[in-house]
């Protein structure tokens, strides 16, 4: 069950909730244990969600939870002020420092990273034309709310804040994570920027990664004296235990590391996009780091051996064709260590079974035929063979170096004397072998 809060303080927040009882087959009950003004009185259910008014403003609301039953989530719906055009956003609620704006100093609630990125995406699919969609750092009260929670909001202006539309997009998109749980295994905490984070709003709309809470710069200088407490509070109300920190802060690296959570980047959250947490730590551990080089195949097991492929084998492969030699690679294996900010492959590859392996080693076969006259494989060995130019050849047949001798290498006849010579007729076999492991 999701909990939905109205604000009568709010003209913006009824006209949401009037949209949203509007969508679904609401039933209206009665809450005789409650006073009207808090959540008591007339409230509406319908299947997997529960809406409750309240009389007082959003940000000075305490223990709003205890007004509902055991709820997955809760979320305000509410305006946003600020100088942003048409906008919709969603955001946490929280003080890294002072409480100026409702709950309490240096205190958060809890985030609710999968309801958020999917209102989030659902925004972007059900807003106006004119609207952009957005996400905000942690800011405002009320900080207290133990259920996972968040604030979705119709900005910026009068203008908007009487937009019926805009309303109604909001609706649909809260209707739409019916079901859904608040938490999920692929959250990142985000530490600077600016309080509207695009950084972090392309990671929800870009990879399969959720945002929990967010100290934007502005948070930080409130915060003052970073402390191991207020770290750990940051990380616990957000159910993870990795962040991407924008601009380089050594004391606050330094406490995030003593607390033994994991400092990661963007690149590190994209490669790591539709591969489980589990594969990732152990292909690090076996093949490398995605900072130093790995990335991942298509292929999804839980099981999986490491092989390593020739370098002399993959040197010419990709020499070759190296966006065929990628798409091969991709195809048969798991993950893959790489060079050259991952643009070439390296040699380890895991693969789910000796069978991608040996698929891998076929198509690089393949590729060696474009170049190469004769290509086989006997057992562990591959074995190619060229017809290059042979300067001895050309010289024994009066030919002397010179433009003729380019000539004849590039594959051209040239004339000898009075006699046409052929590039086959000082041309000689060159083998090369590979060793497979």
């Amino acid at each position: 069950m999701i909990g939905i809060v109205v604000s009568r303080s709010d003209s913006v927040s009824v006209l949401i909730g009037k949209e949203i009882l509007k969508t679904g087959d609401w039933v209206q009950k009665i809450d005789s244990s409650r006073i009207d003004a808090e959540g008591g009185g007339k409230y509406y259910c319908t299947d997997g969600f529960e809406l409750r008014e309240f009389e007082g403003l959003h940000i000075q609301l305490e223990e709003v939870e205890l007004a509902f039953g055991a709820m997955e989530c809760i979320i305000f719906v509410s305006r946003h002020v600020g100088e942003t055009g048409a906008l919709l956003t969603a955001h946490y609620t929280g003080n890294f420092g002072e409480a100026k704006f409702g709950g309490k100093p240096r205190e958060l609630s809890r985030a609710c990273p999968n309801l958020h990125k999917a209102v989030v995406d659902a925004l972007g699919r059900y807003a106006p034309s004119n609207y952009e969609v957005g996400i905000e750092c942690t800011h405002h009260g009320p900080s207290d709310v133990e259920i996972p929670s968040m604030f979705v909001e119709i900005g910026s202006s009068e203008e908007e804040w009487g937009d019926v539309e805009a309303a109604e997009s909001v609706a649909k998109a809260i209707m739409s994570v019916k079901g859904r749980e608040s938490n999920c295994e692929k959250t990142i905490v985000g530490f600077g920027g600016g309080h509207y984070m695009p950084r972090f709003e392309r990671i929800i709309r870009e990879t399969d990664w959720a945002i929990g809470h967010v100290a934007a710069d502005w948070c930080l200088e409130d915060m003052g004296e970073i402390n191991s407490e207020m770290i750990r509070n940051i990380f616990d109300k957000s159910g993870s235990n990795r962040c991407i920190i924008v601009d380089k802060n050594l004391e606050l690296e330094k406490i995030i590391k003593q607390e033994g959570y994991e400092i990661v980047s963007e690149k590190w959250v994209r490669e790591t996009t539709g591969v489980g947490l589990e594969v990732v730590s152990r292909m690090e551990m076996s093949i490398s780091t995605i900072e130093e080089g790995l990335r991942f195949g298509r292929v999804r097991s839980d099981r999986m051996e490491i092989r390593e492929l020739d370098q002399s084998l993959l040197k010419d492969v990709q020499v070759i064709s190296s966006k065929r030699v990628r798409e091969v690679i991709l195809r048969n294996t798991i993950a893959f260590e790489t060079v050259e900010n991952g643009s070439l492959v390296k040699g380890k590859v895991a693969v789910q079974a000796r069978q991608a392996y040996e698929d891998i080693i076929e198509e690089f076969c393949h590729i060696l035929e474009q170049r190469y006259d004769h290509v086989s494989r006997k057992g562990n060995e591959i074995f190619v063979e060229e017809l290059v130019f042979s300067p001895e050849k050309a010289r024994i047949l009066g030919v002397e170096e010179g433009p003729k001798f380019g000539e004849l290498a590039s594959g051209k006849s040239v004339e000898v004397k009075g006699k046409m010579l052929d590039p086959e007729e000082v041309q000689e076999v060159k083998n090369k072998r590979y060793k497979l492991n």
